[in-house]
């Protein structure tokens, strides 16, 4: 065995979960990141956990706001998820860039794209620093999904995103 790098060893552990967090911008409009560090943190209450890095644009949102939807991608959002990956909300409208079919979610005033296999409605119960980043821990408030639709992962760190079965 040799030692090797975070980056090295999030791709030798994929496929990894695939999410993209919704938030609102302050001035109202959408925004979208994917985030693959994700995770359950508790059944009772339902909680989750997911990180971003310390200057995302997502997470000044979330933090600021203390509400977001979690949403699993689509297998139609291909594109449209590593492009939103390559590139920050603050300097840009990237729905405006590549615009996507949205839909609403009950209980939640923060739209989501319509390809989506499952979305959590969540509220920031705790951020804790985590090295560059900060790893928000959030009350599911509402869980909807669509188990006739394929959901994305992330291959080979961000290399690749792609259902599970093609990895």
């Amino acid at each position: 065995m040799k030692e090797i790098n975070i980056g090295q060893a999030t791709a030798i552990t994929s496929p990894d979960p695939l999410m993209l967090v919704c938030t609102t911008k302050e001035n109202g409009s959408l925004n979208m990141a994917p985030v693959s560090f994700f995770m359950y943190s508790s059944f009772n209450p339902p909680m989750l956990a997911f990180a971003l890095g310390k200057t995302a644009n997502s997470g000044d949102n979330i933090r600021r706001t203390g509400k977001a939807v979690l949403v699993a991608p689509g297998i139609s959002l291909r594109d449209v998820v590593m492009s939103y990956g390559s590139s920050t909300g603050s300097q840009k409208d990237k729905l405006k860039e590549i615009p996507i079919t949205l839909q609403n979610v009950e209980g939640s005033d923060i739209q989501i794209p319509e390809d989506v296999r499952i979305a959590f409605v969540v509220s920031l119960e705790q951020t804790i620093e985590s090295g560059d980043h900060y790893l928000y821990l959030c009350n599911i408030e509402k869980m909807v999904a669509d188990e006739s639709k394929e959901a994305l992962f992330a291959w080979e760190g961000y290399a690749k995103v792609a259902p599970a079965k093609e990895g």
